[in-house]
């Protein structure tokens, strides 16, 4: 059975199995085509833009093995903003690097956060009961979790990526269909699309190093060097247990396999930062 629906001037044909359950769902997004699977309640789209530069990019710099720090923040329910490190492997914690300050003492709960491959910047986006200055960019320091904001997006943002081959930074909202890109130099949130997706529960947004964005229906997504996706999933679909579990995804089916459940609550930013050998 095959149903279709109109995206925006794209299209979105969506193939159900014997039984009614959603199996495959090709989706035409500017004019590209990519084809993602739908398991269970997770989600994964790959969006490609005509406008966000050329995939297909060297892999040198970010080669299979590299070694990476993995971070995470809390940011849900209006809590207090506290940056730790965990361990890929198990969803330990590793170190709590300390409260989310800004110069003058005031708190920030995150709602995401990535690293700048090019740069080097560590830019958070504050979450929408953020504490301090709710819906804004900021830069994070990974060493001290010192917090400088930047500006208002003048929008509720739920996760942003950078695309490694422009620099461009992306965002969705788990709120609405909206995907945006961000001025690193403002905060300033600008419209260019639709994902085409409902009400995502967090709304991850993860780009791989070839520069292929992907949502996701997690709390938060990144990839790892050796281009793995990970990502936060809400307390196991009940996001009001606080509870976070870290996962990771097959690309080619959607698939989230659990690596482990982090002992801290209300967790709602991660990012993976590449370290030297």
């Amino acid at each position: 059975m095959e149903t279709k629906t109109s995206l925006r001037g794209s299209s979105i044909t969506t193939n159900m199995d014997g039984q009614g359950g959603l199996a495959i769902e090709t989706i035409r997004f500017f004019r590209r085509s990519w084809l993602t699977s739908r398991l269970s309640r997770i989600c994964l789209i790959a969006i490609s833009l005509l406008f966000a530069g050329t995939l297909g990019a060297s892999d040198e710099g970010d080669a299979t093995g590299r070694r990476a720090v993995l971070y995470v923040a809390k940011g849900t329910f209006g809590v207090q903003g506290v940056l730790y490190t965990l361990d890929p492997a198990t969803g330990a914690v590793l170190t709590t690097v300390g409260l989310l300050n800004d110069a003058a003492g005031h708190n920030y709960g995150m709602g995401a956060l990535k690293h700048h491959p090019t740069t080097g910047i560590f830019y958070g986006a504050t979450a929408h009961n953020s504490p301090t200055n709710p819906d804004y960019l900021v830069t994070v320091n990974p060493a001290t979790a010192l917090v400088t904001p930047i500006g208002p997006f003048g929008a509720v943002l739920t996760d942003i990526a950078i695309d490694p081959t422009t620099g461009i930074m992306y965002a969705v909202s788990g709120y609405n269909q909206k995907f945006y890109t961000i001025n690193t130099a403002t905060g300033l949130a600008t419209q260019i699309g639709s994902t085409g997706l409902g009400y995502q529960n967090g709304g991850g947004l993860a780009a791989d190093r070839t520069g292929v964005l992907f949502p996701d229906l997690v709390r938060a997504a990144d990839f790892n060097p050796s281009n793995v996706l990970y990502g936060l999933e809400g307390g196991g679909g009940i996001d009001n247990l606080h509870l976070r579990l870290l996962v990771t995804f097959n690309l080619t089916t959607g698939l989230g396999t659990l690596v482990g459940v982090i002992p801290v609550y209300d967790l709602d930013a991660m990012a993976f930062i590449p370290v030297a050998r």
